[in-house]
């Protein structure tokens, strides 16, 4: 019976150890996933490199470029004192927790609110400053030379998967958009990358991509981060 009992607490100790292995190999996957430095190759010289001082950072959205991201919406929904509203399962077993709703009306059309103007621009900001503080910890103390510049980053898109998507079918979240370095001397355009992007997320689906994203931080700070990571590399001379 001893031994019996040994025998399965090593096997409850080896299937979690291969269960943390995955779950690992899952976490790789993710961060191989959010660098992704593509497009041409780096026009600027070994020494245009060596001396590149990005001095200034200029990041903004473009104009039409789609953001699908739930999280940016509910949270300027709750900025609003609005709720995303409880999901209708039309089960008559809910009457009576419907009746005991109607003690706290929904006082705003949370439809309406994520949809407006003023909801985009919330998430634009959001969106632009988290871009903003990424590059600025990766990329700008990797390039301190003698020859001033400025990074310009236009966003042209967000998309962030839903919970119900991530577990039925998989997918990544993404982020596009465009690099460009100019000379402050000149005015010139020095460095072009109309094609990096980002991207996480555990592409098969199922209960571990919940695991994994209730670990990660939120998906447009890892976008951001696999961005920036793929900017540093592509400026330093990388693909």
């Amino acid at each position: 019976m001893f031994f019996n009992q040994n025998q399965a607490e090593l096997a409850d100790r080896h299937g979690t150890f291969r269960m943390g292995k995955r779950v690992g190999m899952a976490f790789v996957l993710v961060a191989g996933l959010a660098a992704c430095a593509v497009g041409p190759k780096n026009p600027m010289t070994a020494a245009q490199i060596k001396a590149l001082d990005i001095d200034v950072i200029d990041v903004a959205v473009f104009p039409g470029t789609p953001i699908f991201w739930g999280a940016g919406e509910e949270a300027y929904a709750n900025s609003k004192g609005c709720e995303k509203p409880e999901p209708d399962s039309g089960n008559a077993q809910n009457d009576y927790a419907a009746a005991g709703a109607e003690n706290k009306p929904q006082n705003c059309d949370y439809d309406a609110l994520i949809s407006s103007p003023e909801a985009r621009s919330f998430m634009e900001a959001r969106v632009v400053e988290m871009m903003e503080a990424t590059l600025a910890q990766q990329v700008q103390p990797a390039f301190q030379g003698n020859a001033p510049s400025r990074l310009e980053v236009r966003i042209v898109e967000v998309r962030v998967i839903s919970g119900g998507q991530s577990v039925f079918i998989g997918g990544a979240h993404v982020l596009r958009a465009t690099l460009n370095v100019v000379d402050l001397g000149t005015g010139k355009s020095i460095a072009q990358n109309q094609e990096l992007f980002s991207q996480a997320g555990y592409a098969p689906g199922g209960l571990l991509s919940l695991i994994i994203e209730a670990a990660s931080a939120d998906p447009v700070e890892r976008l951001s981060v696999g961005y920036a990571n793929g900017a540093r590399e592509w400026l330093s001379g990388g693909r």
